[in-house]
């Protein structure tokens, strides 16, 4: 497990105010929180959800506390902070624990190549990092109310990364795409209801059989730390 310098506090989602804020009752008290993810975290609206929160000491930070995770039964937790996911990953790599590299020797972050910024070179490997949260519109949350489904927007990040992965694979034969969750989700396989699936989905397809490998990270958090519970390669479900 890779432990948090401070546990997480549990508190409870009064609302969501508005794309960077949160208003949650944290220690009897109705804080704004801020909220790590700018657009919506799958369909959900939030009220009275349990969460978990990290406290700053940061004088210049507007608000005090950062909502890192959601609770779908009271127990388990959804993380949602997409921010500290790389952070994550760099620190299995440091640990050997992700089947997808073998003992890193060499690692690197935010490399640019074909005009893009990769998440990691690992051992001369190029490897992006993607945490989707739309995976939340397919596993059962009882308890949440849910706006009418929307075809969520997809940005023209993902394809600027993927054009920049398959640009490498001339040189090295090998690239990675890695979808995180800060949760136990199901196989990942793409999301059909984005726009222009079709494309990153050919993109994909074109490029497998020069060497781009798409793996599958899931993890579990709670109020201690993050602990990895698998690491699988899904290039398969992609053909």
């Amino acid at each position: 497990m890779i432990l948090f310098e401070e546990p997480l506090k549990k508190a409870i989602i009064v609302n969501r105010r508005n794309r960077f804020v949160m208003d949650v009752l944290v220690d009897d008290l109705l804080a704004p929180c801020h909220c790590p993810v700018t657009g919506r975290i799958g369909d959900i609206i939030f009220e009275n959800t349990p969460c978990l929160v990290s406290e700053t000491y940061d004088s210049n930070r507007k608000t005090r506390f950062t909502v890192e995770a959601i609770s779908v039964d009271g127990e388990q937790w959804i993380g949602i902070n997409q921010g500290r996911v790389n952070d994550y990953v760099e620190a299995f790599l440091l640990e050997n624990q992700l089947d997808a590299f073998s003992t890193p020797r060499g690692i690197k972050r935010e490399i640019v190549t074909d005009g893009a910024r990769i998440d990691f070179q690992i051992d001369g490997i190029f490897m992006e990092v993607k945490a989707p949260l739309s995976e939340l519109l397919t596993i059962p949350l009882p308890h949440f109310k849910r706006r009418r489904l929307k075809r969520p927007i997809e940005t023209e990040r993902l394809i600027r990364h993927l054009y920049a992965l398959i640009s490498t694979l001339p040189q090295t034969g090998r690239a990675v795409l890695l979808y995180v969750f800060l949760y136990d989700a199901p196989i990942h396989t793409g999301n059909p209801n984005r726009k222009q699936d079709h494309l990153i989905r050919q993109l994909i397809n074109d490029a497998i059989p020069s060497g781009l490998e798409i793996w599958q990270l899931n993890c579990t958090i709670s109020p201690e730390g993050i602990r990895l519970l698998r690491c699988f390669d899904t290039t398969s479900h992609f053909k």
